[in-house]
């Protein structure tokens, strides 16, 4: 089974060959749309590939491991631009093999599996920021005077 994975969102999705790469993406909980109305694109009901909303670059990785680039890709006519290189509207991509893909910023905000937890370690902003506030004086320099 071809493997998709959306680099941005640091996802990998199992695709069925022959599957539609933006039902893929609303499957695996991925927007592609960007823009104003995200929810405004031609899978509401209107032909495909007219709204050009949902772009992406696609790195295929193995040969014929997508279908080319379609006649509404290739339009010099494209509502919001043409898409160039490696760029395809992801309607339009037909999954036959393994690709990487890449979204547009811009988008909902990315899961990440960082953790920002306060430390205790030394640091240059840090130390700037108290020497700021201690040369402020004022009620924050007592508070520390107080704290130590």
């Amino acid at each position: 089974m071809p493997k998709v994975r959306f680099e941005r969102e640091d996802i990998t999705v199992e695709a069925q060959p022959g599957q539609n790469l933006l039902k893929l993406a609303e499957q695996a909980g991925i927007s592609v749309f960007r823009g104003m109305w995200p929810e405004l694109h031609c899978d509401t009901g209107r032909p495909a590939g007219w709204c050009n909303r949902c772009k992406v670059w696609v790195r295929p990785l193995s040969e014929g491991a997508v279908n080319l680039p379609t006649k509404q890709e290739l339009s010099p006519f494209r509502l919001n631009g043409r898409v160039h290189g490696n760029q395809r509207l992801a309607c339009q991509v037909t999954i036959n093999g393994d690709i990487s893909v890449q979204t547009r910023i811009g988008g909902p905000a990315v899961k990440t599996d960082m953790n920002w937890q306060p430390t205790s370690e030394p640091s240059k902003w840090r130390e700037r920021w108290e020497k700021r506030n201690e040369s402020a004086g004022g009620d924050e320099a007592e508070e520390k005077a107080d704290e130590a």
